[in-house]
């Protein structure tokens, strides 16, 4: 079987609905019954369950899909590979932020397939780092990306252009990516 080349994958439908796909069956293959919600009310994509000691553990996430790009600017070219960014309304989870149990899954992917970047942010990390991201407008806009020279690392930019990687112009997300051990850390949802 060929795979799908870019232009029909870009022809093939929503965006976020390959996004949830892809995070169904990672949240599976990490032992998580993932169920899809009939209606989006409440920012909730998926419901997670599974049992922990013979009782259920719940899980809320809202999954949001970014296209990644290959880095073609030039400063860009020297620290990136990679980098997907999306805007977010600045304060769009804050009333979220004390739910334990709610988890932004966020599926980066080429138009040449997913490649297994997925990155779960427990909702408290994920308001914190939106409010380091580029402010744009009203809204934030969120980079996302892969250092050239160590792909294991991936970054989340607060600065539009610059020179090198450190504290002030990008914070450091590579424990958020596959992070599943966070949905088993959270305060389990009472039944």
């Amino acid at each position: 079987m060929e795979a799908l080349n870019a232009d029909t994958r870009r022809r093939a439908g929503h965006y976020e609905i390959l996004g949830e796909t892809y995070a169904k069956f990672e949240f599976f293959e990490n032992g998580w019954n993932p169920y899809s919600r009939f209606l989006d009310v409440d920012k909730v994509d998926l419901i997670l369950r599974r049992r922990d000691s013979n009782r259920p553990i719940y899980r809320e996430v809202q999954v949001k899909y970014g296209k990644l790009y290959r880095c073609a600017q030039k400063w860009e070219i020297p620290l990136f590979d990679v980098t997907s960014w999306r805007f977010f309304r600045e304060g769009e989870f804050d009333e979220y932020v004390d739910h334990p149990d709610f988890f932004i899954a966020y599926v980066l992917a080429e138009d040449i397939g997913y490649r297994g970047d997925l990155f779960i942010f427990p909702v408290r990390n994920f308001v914190e780092l939106l409010r380091a991201a580029i402010s744009s407008g009203d809204k934030k806009k969120m980079y996302i990306s892969r250092l050239r020279d160590r792909p294991e690392t991936w970054v989340l930019r607060k600065e539009n252009k610059f020179v090198s990687v450190v504290d002030s112009t990008a914070v450091d997300v590579s424990r958020y990516r596959r992070n599943f051990q966070a949905l088993l850390t959270a305060n389990p949802t009472k039944c």
